[in-house]
């Protein structure tokens, strides 16, 4: 009789460990994910001398003006280091800075792309003439500045004041973004260990 009950406890033990199994791997696959969320996923290669975004978003969420494709598209694999243009003269310098960055990324130059958002149409001109002297650039129009309100949220620098330029990896996460008084020597670190 004693045998049969350590044999019955073995497999309730053996049966618990069945079923409690997946709960202990969900919730820790929750756990991690949950951690990597808050840290951003390049937290861990990077030197810091950028800003990491608040919280994780992807720009596949955003559309066009008609609502039909995504705002940009990332089918190239490229990087993308972008600034939104709010003062023409502030994202002047942001835009000058990512065309010297490109440069000096060298052999990686084509693994890059630059890009500027705008929602407002009263700086068209201007930015035309920017387009002139930066051939290269990508205009795009946020309509309804949503993205210009999301990359506000999950900042601490003002966008709207700042135009600091800002990193998308190649699946369309935005990574991170710098401050106007960073050191470009320091920004070029982070994007050769980013590219």
């Amino acid at each position: 009789m004693f045998g049969m009950g350590i044999k019955e406890m073995r497999s309730k033990f053996f049966l618990a460990i069945i079923l409690l199994t997946p709960i202990v791997v969900t919730i820790s696959a929750h756990l991690y994910f949950q951690r990597v969320l808050q840290e951003g996923p390049y937290s861990q290669e990077t030197r810091e001398n950028g800003n990491f975004f608040k919280s994780y978003f992807d720009f596949n969420q955003f559309k066009d003006s008609k609502g039909n494709s995504d705002l940009i598209s990332f089918e190239d694999g490229k990087w993308v280091l972008s600034v939104y243009i709010t003062d023409i003269k502030k994202s002047e310098e942001s835009i000058y800075l990512m065309k010297q960055l490109n440069v000096a990324l060298n052999r990686d130059i084509n693994k890059l792309k630059r890009v500027a958002f705008f929602s407002n149409k009263l700086l068209e001109n201007d930015i035309e003439k920017l387009l002139v002297e930066y051939p290269r650039l990508t205009l795009i129009e946020d309509k309804n500045g949503v993205l210009l309100n999301v990359l506000q949220r999950n900042s601490s620098t003002d966008f709207n004041i700042e135009n600091p330029i800002f990193v998308i990896d190649p699946y369309g996460r935005a990574v991170m973004y710098f401050d106007s008084k960073t050191d470009p020597k320091l920004i070029l670190k982070d994007l050769k260990v980013l590219i």
